[in-house]
């Protein structure tokens, strides 16, 4: 699991170019119906779900409402709780 002290964000991400984003790691998501949000928000727009065995490329983390989020595409977020997702870092 991720360590919440060692969260990674855009700063962090020095191989962007062009508008392309780095993969930073992989989210395997370990539940069924996991919501993804527009936003690293519980209150933003529904964009879908997400069922285990699902595994999505991750380009951000980052803390909020006590959740680690990251960031599966543009405008596209995933929330962990520490049991929904298992994260691997690339």
């Amino acid at each position: 699991m991720t360590n919440k002290d060692q969260l990674i964000n855009d700063k962090d991400l020095d191989g962007v170019t062009g508008g392309a984003m780095k993969v930073i790691g992989v989210a395997n998501i370990l539940v069924t119906g996991l919501n993804i949000r527009s936003r690293a928000d519980k209150n933003s727009t529904l964009m879908g779900q997400a069922n285990r065995p699902a595994k999505y490329d991750v380009f951000e983390i980052v803390q909020n409402q006590d959740y680690i989020w990251y960031r599966i595409a543009p405008n596209m977020w995933i929330a962990n709780d520490g049991t929904w997702v298992y994260f691997t870092t690339k």
